[in-house]
Parts: structure tokens; sequence; C-alpha cells
């Protein structure tokens, strides 16, 4: 049995899948680019935040905001994997399945976990030993939160609203005493 996903107006959810087979999703830096223009074109369409991501050889996290009751998550998630899933599918000319089962979903609620998430997400490549500092790696938001790069997928104010500044959503990300949980 499916557990009840809480779509709602003004809530946050941390959103991954991975390839079924925990097989790669991006053979090249083409695949990358061609996911974040469809993810893009979804949020845009779906009036969705994307507060920060994150894309993996064989995975993705999205840390993301419903903002209407007329446009779930739920949709966004479906139309946007299906579309991606299609495209990729015909350049490679394959079928089936992309990602691994339904993409899975949880809801963030208390504020306090809100950074944690963000500091999860960025530092994926760091810990999949990637790239040594979460802002050399070109496939997440890190830059754009930065400046380093013209913002086009997140929501940068309303990321740092969790934080006081700039300066201190880096220092957070840097400190490596930050110790955290996921099975919250």
């Amino acid at each position: 049995m499916d557990k009840p996903r809480n779509f709602y107006k003004n809530t946050f959810h941390h959103i991954y899948n991975r390839g079924a087979f925990k097989e790669i999703i991006f053979n090249s830096h083409v695949d990358y680019d061609y996911f974040l223009r469809k993810l893009k074109e979804y949020k845009d369409k779906y009036l969705i935040e994307i507060l920060c991501y994150c894309l993996m050889p064989n995975h993705y996290h999205l840390f993301i905001k419903q903002t209407t009751e007329e446009y779930s998550i739920s949709k966004f998630i479906a139309d946007f994997s299906n579309s991606f899933t299609k495209g990729l599918n015909k350049k490679y000319k394959r079928s089936g399945v992309l990602f691994e089962g339904k993409t899975k979903s949880k809801m963030i609620t208390d504020e306090s976990y809100f950074k944690w998430v963000v500091k999860y997400i960025l530092e994926n490549p760091v810990k999949a030993n990637l790239t040594n500092n979460f802002l050399d790696y070109e496939y997440s938001s890190s830059k754009e939160i930065m400046g380093l790069k013209e913002p086009v997928i997140t929501s940068i104010s309303e990321l740092l609203s969790f934080f006081d500044s700039k300066e201190s959503f880096k220092k957070y990300m840097l400190d490596r005493n930050q110790k955290y949980d996921y099975e919250f």
C-alpha cells in the first residue's frame, strides 16, 4: 500500500529518485543539461519553487515547495519524469522505465531540518568523491545560490530565507562539524 503524499500549498518536500536497477541516468553532459531544461520547463508550468537540486550520475535530489493548490507536486513529478524519460529513450533508442519505481518524497515540516536537507542534497557530490567542494560541482544549485552562475532554476530568495545571509549559507555548508541524521 502506498503511503499518502501530503502535497499541499506552501509545503516543502525532498524529492528523489535513482536509475532503474541503480543504473546511470546521465550518460553525458548533454543529458544533465536536458534534465535541467526539462526541470525548468515543468517548474515554471506547475509553479513549483526549487530551493536546491543536485544531479548525480545515477540519481537526483530536489528540495521543492508547492506554491498553489491548483498544481500538485504529484502532477509536476509525473509529467516531468515522463517527459525526461521519453526524451532519453528516444535519444538512446531504448524503451521502458528509466527510474526506479515511484519518485520518493519526504515532507519537511520542521524548519530545523530545512538547512540540513539543503546541506544533505548539496554535499552529495562531495560524499561521492566527485568533487572536494560543493561549490565546484557543475550539476547542483550551489553556483546559482552563491551567485557564480545565473539563477535559472533555484528560488534563491526562498532558500536564503532560512539563513542570515549568503555568507552564513556558505559557512553552514562548509562546517564539517554539522552532524545530521536523515532518519528524522
